[in-house]
């Protein structure tokens, strides 16, 4: 199904779906999960969570403990696949070379912060290359720096 098309309610639901997967593939049960919902929203369930707040639930469990897993969160046009793979690429040599995890929130923030787009979803093909080169610079630095 288009996610234009999808109601709020099943924008919902899947990401719920997807935390209970996320869940089970970590090997956590109910309590450990409820748990984990507390400690990082203070919600007692996920019924009381924003999307936001869910967003943030699955963020955390897709970093497990390798780090990012790089999860794409649109299907990119063909012009601009490349470019996303190579930003997930980079985010997570950075992750290696830094020990930090680097989301695609980091990529977001240097795409808003340069005024290029809002998110990188949202960006067009040249805002892309600039994305990159800024990545690419920062790792540039970061391996210097080490």
């Amino acid at each position: 199904m288009p996610t234009a098309a999808q109601t709020p309610a099943q924008r919902r639901a899947l990401r719920s779906r997807a935390i209970f997967a996320a869940c089970k593939a970590a090997g956590l049960d109910n309590d450990a999960r409820r748990q984990l919902v507390k400690n990082l929203t203070g919600c007692d369930s996920m019924t009381d969570c924003t999307m936001g707040q869910l967003a943030e639930i699955l963020d955390h469990l897709n970093r497990g403990k390798h780090g990012y897993a790089g999860r794409k969160r649109v299907t990119p046009a063909a012009d601009r696949a490349p470019l996303l793979e190579k930003i997930d690429a980079l985010l997570a040599e950075l992750h290696r070379v830094t020990g930090q995890v680097h989301t695609l929130r980091y990529a977001d923030a240097i795409a808003k912060r340069n005024g290029w787009a809002e998110c990188v979803d949202f960006a067009d093909a040249a805002a892309l290359k600039n994305i990159v080169g800024a990545l690419n610079r920062t790792l540039q630095f970061k391996k210097a720096g080490s």
